[in-house]
């Protein structure tokens, strides 16, 4: 008995989607002579950053304090020699969903002292159910290959031997992930109020690429039939 042939074809996908959350990166930064001094003054402007964010409880899904660092101030020379004083940093990571109040968002974190904001970085949450349509469609394009293929060899397909997931990818349709926005240290610097924040921030489309590797059996072609055709 012949042994039944097989295809294998890859199956690829592109589906185009909305973003579905934003990530900010704020730092704070404080400068002091005496380490405890610095350590406090960090911490009070990390509680004024903290209410600026819980004043936005309809824009922010989540906040993530990876807490705070007081250092020696160090300079720039090979070797780095100690500074008299010390610098404290602070960061927390802001995941927004409210789109339309981002911009105010940050203009009021950008007012702050010694404060830097990064981002937009938008993206779509892990479980996004877009992923899901890319996995699908994938596999529906390796089988309408498949069924190319054996078409064209005038046979049918008749059962899946393999499939396996060669690639899941997600980027920014804009192939841009966003800007920095920061004020100027060690002075405060004056930004735009809330109504007048005039920096681009429409969220960048996102792009899911899923590909999959499939082998099919097929009946067997009549060779000679198709060679006289």
């Amino acid at each position: 008995m012949p042994e039944q042939p097989l295809i294998s074809v890859r199956g690829e996908a592109v589906v185009k989607a909305e973003p579905e959350i934003a990530r900010l990166e704020v730092s704070v930064i404080s400068r002091d002579a005496d380490r405890a001094a610095a350590l406090h003054l960090l911490e009070e402007r990390v509680e004024t950053v903290t209410k600026i964010l819980a004043s936005f409880p309809d824009v922010i899904d989540e906040i993530d304090n990876t807490g705070l660092r007081v250092s020696p101030q160090l300079s720039n020379r090979r070797p780095p020699e100690k500074l008299p004083g010390f610098v404290g940093i602070a960061r927390l990571g802001v995941v927004v969903t409210g789109f339309e109040r981002i911009g105010e968002l940050m203009a009021e974190l950008t007012g702050l002292e010694l404060t830097e904001v990064g981002g937009p970085w938008w993206e779509l949450r892990p479980d996004s159910p877009v992923y899901k349509r890319a996995r699908i469609s994938a596999v529906r394009d390796a089988i309408g290959r498949a069924g190319d293929y054996a078409e064209g060899l005038g046979c049918q397909l008749t059962g899946l031997v393999e499939l396996a997931d060669a690639r899941m990818m997600s980027d920014s349709g804009s192939g841009e992930q966003g800007g920095r926005f920061s004020a100027k240290l060690p002075q405060r610097t004056r930004v735009a109020a809330p109504e007048e924040f005039s920096f681009d921030l429409a969220p960048a489309q996102q792009t899911v690429r899923a590909t999959i590797e499939a082998r099919f059996r097929i009946s067997q072609p009549d060779l000679v039939k198709l060679a006289r055709g």
